[in-house]
């Protein structure tokens, strides 16, 4: 499974460790938003791990942090938004999974692995999952296990604005990877800014 960064410095904490929300209550905040998102979903969750994946998909700051099967999705998301310097891609192989007929989440003792079932599009598409993090504050790289294999490759910053041009060439872009208007419109627009990269005088094909 991999994930990418597209500032070397960010560890890998998912949002309820890390600042402001590192202070609060993640399973009480989760409870609150539960309660309220009702009207929003149907059919409705059938498990408390369904849940938490769409609350987390839908940005509520959770104890879930993403991760990506498919290896130039996590590049994209590393290099898609510009930073100074270089960018990181981690590649973790985790020895423990959960299962959905586990407990509930927030009974979880140890850092592992756990793949939804289709709960979103975007999650399908991007090849998506996560890693349970019991204690959120507690970076990816001290919590795990001396089973867990966890490996860094370093996108330099020389190589960074290629890449984004390369992965559309592949299919990897806005608009495949957010499967909606607003995935479609972003990719439009990264066209659109770039389109000297696309059209040339003796070539009229283009990269849409």
């Amino acid at each position: 499974m991999f994930r990418g960064h597209s500032n070397s410095e960010w560890l890998l904490v998912p949002t309820a460790g890390r600042e402001p929300f590192s202070d609060s209550d993640d399973e009480r905040m989760f409870r609150a938003w539960q309660r309220r998102s009702v009207e929003f979903l149907s059919p409705r969750p059938s498990n408390e791990w369904e849940w938490l994946s769409i609350a987390q998909h839908h940005g509520l700051a959770t104890r879930l942090l993403d991760w990506t099967y498919q290896p130039l999705v996590a590049t994209f998301f590393a290099v898609s938004t510009y930073h100074e310097g270089d960018a990181h891609l981690y590649c973790l192989r985790a020895d423990k999974i959960y299962e959905q007929t586990d407990a509930s989440p927030f009974k979880a003792k140890t850092l592992a692995k756990y793949k939804p079932h289709t709960v979103a599009s975007r999650i399908v598409r991007q090849g998506g999952l996560f890693t349970i993090h019991p204690e959120p504050s507690i970076p990816l790289t001290e919590a795990k296990s001396t089973k867990d294999t966890l490996e860094l490759i370093v996108i330099e910053a020389k190589f960074r604005e290629q890449l984004p041009f390369e992965l559309s060439h592949y299919g990897i872009n806005h608009s495949s990877i957010f499967p909606d208007l607003d995935g479609l419109s972003e990719h439009i627009n990264w066209y659109s800014a770039n389109k000297d990269y696309w059209v040339t005088p003796e070539d009229s094909s283009d990269g849409i």
